[in-house]
C-alpha cells in the first residue's frame, strides 16, 4: 500500500472497483493473475470505508513526516553554514 501501484489498488478498492484488470496498472499488470487471486472473495463493500480510513491515516503520517523533515532542515541549516566540510 505504500508504493504507487499498491496505493492505486487501494484507492480503486475504496472507490468500489474490484476488477483486477481495472485495478492493475504499470508493472502490476504482469502480476494480474496473482492480484485476481488475492482479491477473490476477500475484499467486500463493507471493507471500503475501513480501507479508506487506513489510507487517509497513511496520508496524514506522510504529511507529518514532511513537516518534521522541514522543521529539522530549518533547525540545522544555521549550523551547517559553520561546518567546514
Amino acid at each position: 500500500m505504500l508504493g504507487v501501484s499498491g496505493r492505486a489498488v487501494g484507492d480503486g478498492l475504496v472507490a468500489g472497483t474490484h476488477d483486477p484488470a481495472v485495478l492493475a496498472e504499470g508493472r502490476l499488470r504482469a502480476k494480474l493473475p496473482a492480484l485476481g487471486e488475492a482479491l477473490e472473495g476477500r475484499v467486500r463493500a463493507q471493507h471500503a470505508p475501513l480501507l479508506g480510513e487506513l489510507l487517509g491515516h497513511l496520508d496524514d503520517l506522510a504529511e507529518a513526516i514532511d513537516r518534521l523533515r522541514n522543521q529539522v532542515a530549518r533547525v540545522v541549516a544555521p549550523s551547517r553554514r559553520c561546518w567546514p566540510w
